[in-house]
């Protein structure tokens, strides 16, 4: 039975090597990151003592030298333990994967250790399948178009971790929009001769009609069967071209949805009126009807919440996966636990909040715990640390965790250039890599913009009609409601709407659901596209309409 591709694990690899021949030259450095499931689940990386020289442009592009080799364990010695990083059943996936896999396939021939027999993923060629028309297909470029920051280009960790993030957006895409389920399916998708021509489907002929009448601008369209099962839910930006291009001669599908293709005998559209809204729509009918050729958005992902116990006098920070209206502020949704762990490690080294479970009545005679000793906590429990000092603390935090993270970061870099001059070297290696998580989350997108009550804002953007604007009201991370404005702001209508949504509006649910942080998610990544475009005004609660109107007019 094959597996789904949310089971596999993905073992992305990068190599830094003396040259381009695999017999001739040797490898230098070798870093893999497992991806499962979309999240990063290990990280290995180690120098190699080549026993040649490393010629001095190949220096200069990877910063390994060869004095930093010189105490590296050679092939002998560490080539066993990598080639125990590549697991049977586990997928190999680099960028032009037949370099890297050559080289230790070549590595590991020398030293006696058996061939790898992984299944081969190159993001490359996926990326040209992909995506067409993208200009470039270097890692530097790839990584730029989705917002992937990489730490260390050139070396094998920072190009392999950029690299997993980069085939996590493949995976998503493969699910989404090509029908892939399996590893088998990916494999034959990237084997796909580019712009190979298909026959069209007999009954094609017969939707010209149903797609001509479709409309142009954004929505949702549901695919169906000659008995009106719903076989496929889809978004589109422009919903008549969308649906043509799969019923075009040139259309590349997989097996799946070339027989979902062959079944289609009706297409039904939702117009939206707004790509976001096409986005939440989406979502929410796959998951109501469970289409039979929708895979990845089936399925609730996984997220995460930072946890804030406010309604406690000595507020304390952890991990959440549910929302609860328990006087508790949330920040988030996260893509994956992995990032709210980094920030929360953050947390837990670089401010003084308390980490027991139970705080005890606050005794001078208390004895502090591990944490004070170590200076990770103020030991409010034996009054070393007042209520009034706690909860600047506290404001700290909740500073840090709506956005303001800049000076948190010169401080992480201080410490860690801090522990390595005191050669705890250990120490600034990790910092060193959550100084790197923390650097890609808060510049890819899943930064937090403020706790889930007060997440609140007016975004206005570019429509697809010449000259409109939609004006988005987000309230609690959530879409609430749109205008579709011109260049003139209608003041009264905008006026009524705030009142509405924010002035006279129910408080936070008690419960918000997987589907409600699922659109807060949606919401959060699509503004984050959209940041160049748009006009964003923060409503925090202590303005009035007429000045949130002001300042919408202002800088609108």
């Amino acid at each position: 039975m094959q597996q789904l591709l949310s089971d596999i694990p993905f073992v992305v690899t990068d190599i830094e090597t003396t040259g381009l021949s695999p017999e001739r030259n040797r490898v230098t450095e070798v870093a893999c990151v497992s991806l499962l499931d979309g999240e990063i689940a290990a990280r290995s990386r180690t120098l190699v003592n080549p026993e040649q020289f490393i010629p001095q442009q190949i220096q200069q592009m990877t910063g390994i030298t060869n004095a930093m080799v010189l105490a590296a364990p050679k092939g002998g010695e560490i080539f066993p333990e990598v080639r125990s990083w590549f697991p049977d059943g586990a997928v190999f996936v680099a960028h032009n994967a037949q370099f890297d896999h050559n080289f230790l396939q070549a590595s590991f021939g020398r030293y006696g250790l058996s061939p790898l027999r992984n299944s081969v993923v190159c993001t490359i060629r996926l990326a040209k399948r992909l995506m067409p028309k993208q200009k470039g297909y270097s890692l530097g470029n790839l990584a730029g178009y989705f917002g992937i920051k990489i730490r260390g280009r050139h070396t094998a960790l920072g190009d392999a971790e950029a690299t997993a993030r980069l085939l996590a957006e493949f995976l998503d895409m493969l699910q989404e929009e090509h029908g892939c389920e399996t590893v088998e399916d990916v494999l034959a998708f990237q084997r796909r001769t580019i712009g190979a021509f298909r026959e069209t489907p007999r009954h094609v002929s017969n939707l010209g009609p149903n797609i001509t009448s479709l409309p142009s601008g954004s929505g949702v369209y549901r695919m169906l069967d000659r008995s009106g099962q719903v076989l496929y839910i889809g978004k589109a930006k422009h919903l008549r071209d969308r649906v043509g291009s799969y019923f075009r001669p040139s259309a590349e599908h997989t097996k799946k949805i070339q027989e979902m293709v062959r079944r289609v005998r009706n297409v039904e559209a939702i117009p939206t009126g707004s790509e976001l809204e096409a986005l939440l729509l989406e979502t929410r009918l796959i998951k109501e009807h469970l289409p039979p050729y929708n895979t990845a958005l089936k399925r609730f992902r996984r997220h995460a919440f930072i946890r804030l116990s406010l309604h406690d006098p000595f507020p304390a920070v952890g991990l959440a996966t549910e929302i609860s209206a328990d006087g508790a502020e949330y920040f988030g949704p996260f893509r994956n636990r992995e990032s709210a762990e980094a920030v929360l490690d953050t947390i837990t080294r670089l401010f003084q909040l308390r980490k027991c479970q139970e705080m005890p009545t606050p005794d001078p005679a208390f004895r502090p715990c591990f944490y004070h000793q170590i200076a990770r906590c103020g030991a409010p429990c034996s009054v070393q640390q007042s209520l009034g000092e706690y909860q600047q603390e506290v404001h700290r935090v909740r500073a840090f965790l709506s956005g303001a993270e800049d000076g948190i970061l010169r401080r992480m870099e201080r410490a860690m250039e801090q522990s390595a001059e005191e050669l705890k070297f250990e120490e600034a290696a990790i910092l060193r890599d959550r100084l790197t998580e923390l650097q890609r989350i808060f510049s890819s997108g899943e930064r937090v913009a403020d706790s889930i009550n007060a997440n609140n804002m007016l975004v206005l953007l570019p429509a697809e009609e010449f000259g409109k604007r939609h004006l988005f009201f987000i309230r609690h991370g959530r879409l609430a409601g749109r205008l579709l404005v011109g260049g003139r702001l209608p003041e009264s209508a905008i006026r009524k709407q705030l009142s509405r949504l924010f002035f006279t509006a129910e408080p936070l649910p008690l419960q918000i659901g997987k589907l409600e942080i699922e659109e807060m998610r949606i919401v959060a990544s699509y503004l984050f596209q959209q940041r160049e475009l748009g006009t964003f005004v923060r409503i925090t609660g202590a303005e009035g309409v007429d000045a949130l109107i002001g300042k919408l007019l202002e800088q609108g």
